[in-house]
């Protein structure tokens, strides 16, 4: 039961933040909000209505974008299987790279299309406000980035490699994915809590 709900619950943590992100690009402006991408772009007004659809949207893409990964494992560890019945072959280990990235590129696409909707819905609107300069974006960013996050992105990172561990090689075939997926996790957070570390010392 355990293993079986690891899943649901690393897709619903990493939804939700994911959601938060998109949603802090849209500040409270009155009875509207204003629509920066990336928080740092020009500001342009949007209604409350249209904010909540932009945010509802972009979570339903994402949503079908991650579980699509789901079957898209299952079909590349099959054909892995079937093309490769020895691990030993020399030719597999390539074969798991180029199915990881058939995997990953489109989901990738699928996410950057998904968060940059707003901007290209809104690209026939004046902006009512000039976008930031690059050390107001530095404060906003690393200011939202809490010491908690951070260790909870390493927690998670740290049950996903545990769980797969148990059920199958992880540095060796189709476990490969598991293993990627949970160090690039940790790197990034090693890199973020150093970030944020040099910019409150300084």
């Amino acid at each position: 039961m355990r293993r079986a709900s690891l899943p649901k619950m690393l897709f619903d943590s990493y939804s939700s933040e994911l959601r938060q992100a998109f949603a802090k690009q849209f500040e409270e402006d009155g009875t509207g909000f204003l629509y920066r991408r990336y928080m740092k772009g020009p500001a342009i007004r949007v209604t409350e209505a249209e904010r909540e659809e932009f945010i509802s949207v972009y979570q339903r893409r994402i949503r079908h974008a991650f579980w699509a990964i789901i079957p898209a494992t299952l079909l590349l560890i099959g054909a892995l299987v079937w093309l490769f019945p020895s691990p030993d072959d020399p030719a597999s280990d390539a074969a798991i790279w180029a199915g990881l990235a058939a995997i990953l590129i489109p989901f990738l696409a699928a996410f950057f299309w998904a968060w940059n909707a707003p901007a290209r819905e809104l690209s026939g609107r004046t902006p009512s406000q000039e976008a930031r300069s690059r050390e107001e974006v530095r404060k906003i960013a690393f200011s939202q980035i809490t010491w908690v996050r951070l260790g909870s992105a390493l927690i998670l990172a740290v049950l996903l490699l545990f769980n797969a561990s148990t059920q199958q090689d992880i540095l060796h075939g189709p476990g490969l994915f598991w293993l990627t997926c949970s160090v690039s996790v940790m790197i990034g957070v090693a890199i973020q809590a150093f970030r944020k570390w040099m910019f409150e010392r300084d």
